[in-house]
């Protein structure tokens, strides 16, 4: 156990001093660069200044003259003069070079047109002390010239060698102000870790920021929040769930229990088992629904429901769905108008919009007075499609219209059951809308009736087939 964590805490180390060890070798690069590109500018200035110069002396006196010009002071210790053409050949040489030990170019081995930068003019070497500037001159002669930059080369390899070892003990020094801020992080992760492990489970209060926490820590202490209300929140609808759970499986269950304890007593009645067995059935029957209804929302909250994706007129499947509850709605007087815009195609899975269509229409015709009139509207905009529902039933209250969508939500708190439903009916219409890219919203006035808006979005086979993979 010991030897993981201190891995750990080497590795965690390593990943708070990276970002100064990256700081440290763009420092290191980009200083050797600029020494090294700052001592060969001036080494290039030097000879063309010298080049330039006897030039001039070239154009104005003749090459007789650039012998004297040549040994004058101002020219650079330690240089060469080169003059060629097919009928001259002229090389002056300086005595005065600052370093003896460098020797003499090797004519021979290089061109009279070259132009180098610290380069060996010794043949088999590359890199060395000599800095060479050639021109051609107005009569066709080549003139080129050579300054011994030995000097300025080795002042360049040792300020590179210094800057090695210092970056090389900065980059171990690294590790103190990485340490630091590792423990610095360490430190409030504790703190916060510590300040939830203190929260009460039951009531898991938000936890407030301290004025000396930095940026960072208080979108941390703000993240936290979010999950502790995000919790209170899935709490609160876990206790509402499994309380609407047990009152809606208590209910078929007694009657299912009920139903066998009185048959026991009538075992020389064979019609009334028979019924009994019925009344047992269709209690089944309404349990397994309402386990297959959670088992569908579950599956749609989980994303694995696989869809059919197949080209649907919404018309006609809204129009299936009306007369699978016409007779419903002829028993309470109700009139239902269907107005939709022609030849609106979409690809959707028709099982389960039909699914949509029915829980809809079943809730209107529910909470609609008798002789009321239902009205559905489906039209098409420019890259969405609206169906409407509205009725002028009951209405909603504004403080459940919130959560009217939420699994096992019911309006009536009371616990008023003359209506039926198990809560489950509008959660499956937003999953459902959800997993086809839609939205769910409803408008509603208490007592006045309500409108509920379904949108999908217009897409391609294509598009829909990619997300439907």
């Amino acid at each position: 156990m010991s030897s993981k964590r201190i891995d750990f805490s080497f590795r965690t180390l390593i990943y708070h001093v990276i970002p100064y060890w990256i700081c440290t070798l763009l420092f290191f690069f980009t200083t050797t660069a600029v020494i090294y590109f700052y001592l060969r500018q001036q080494e290039q200035v030097k000879v063309q200044q010298q080049l330039h110069s006897f030039q001039a002396v070239y154009n104005r006196q003749g090459p007789s003259a650039l012998q004297l010009s040549f040994l004058s002071p101002s020219t650079v210790s330690g240089s060469f003069l080169r003059l060629e053409s097919p009928a001259l050949r002229l090389v002056l040489i300086s005595n005065n070079r600052p370093d003896p030990t460098v020797p003499l170019p090797d004519f021979s081995s290089f061109s009279v047109a070259d132009n180098l930068l610290w380069h060996s003019l010794q043949s088999g070497t590359h890199w060395g002390g000599w800095s060479v500037a050639a021109t051609q001159l107005q009569d066709g002669t080549t003139l080129q010239v050579g300054i011994n930059s030995n000097a300025s080369w080795n002042l360049c390899k040792n300020l590179i060698a210094l800057l090695t070892l210092a970056t090389l003990f900065f980059l171990l020094l690294c590790f103190i102000p990485a340490r630091i801020a590792w423990k610095r992080a360490e430190k409030t992760s504790r703190q916060l870790a510590g300040k939830i492990e203190r929260l009460d489970p039951g009531k898991t209060d938000p936890m407030q920021s301290a004025s000396s926490m930095n940026g960072g820590e208080q979108l941390l202490v703000q993240a936290v929040n979010k999950l502790l209300f995000r919790h209170r929140q899935l709490t609160r609808e876990l206790q509402e769930s499994m309380d609407n759970v047990a009152h809606d499986l208590r209910t078929p269950i007694t009657r299912l229990r009920a139903i066998a304890e009185y048959s026991l007593h009538k075992e020389d009645d064979p019609e009334h088992l028979r019924e009994a067995l019925a009344d047992c059935l269709e209690e089944s029957d309404s349990l397994l629904s309402m386990l297959n209804t959670m088992l569908n929302v579950a599956e749609a909250e989980a994303d694995t429901v696989k869809l059919k994706l197949v080209p649907l007129d919404l018309a006609a499947t809204v129009e299936n769905v009306l007369d699978l509850y016409s007779i419903l709605a002829e028993e309470k007087n109700i009139t239902i108008h269907f107005r939709p815009q022609p030849d609106i195609i979409v690809l959707a899975d028709q099982q389960r919009i039909n699914q949509v269509w029915a829980n809809l229409v079943d809730n209107a015709i529910k909470y609609s007075p008798r002789g009321s009139t239902i009205t559905l509207g489906l039209t098409k905009n420019d890259d969405t499609i609206t169906l409407t529902v509205q009725d002028n039933g009951t209405g909603i209250a504004q403080e459940h219209i919130p959560r009217l969508f939420e699994r096992f939500y019911r309006v009536d708190t009371g616990r008023d059951r003359s209506i039926g439903g198990t809560g489950l009916g509008l959660s499956i219409v937003k999953h459902i809308i959800g997993i086809h890219n839609g939205s769910c919203s409803v408008e509603s006035t208490l007592g006045k009736g309500s409108t509920f808006i379904l949108t999908l979005p217009t897409a391609t086979t294509k598009e829909s087939s990619r997300d439907n993979l």
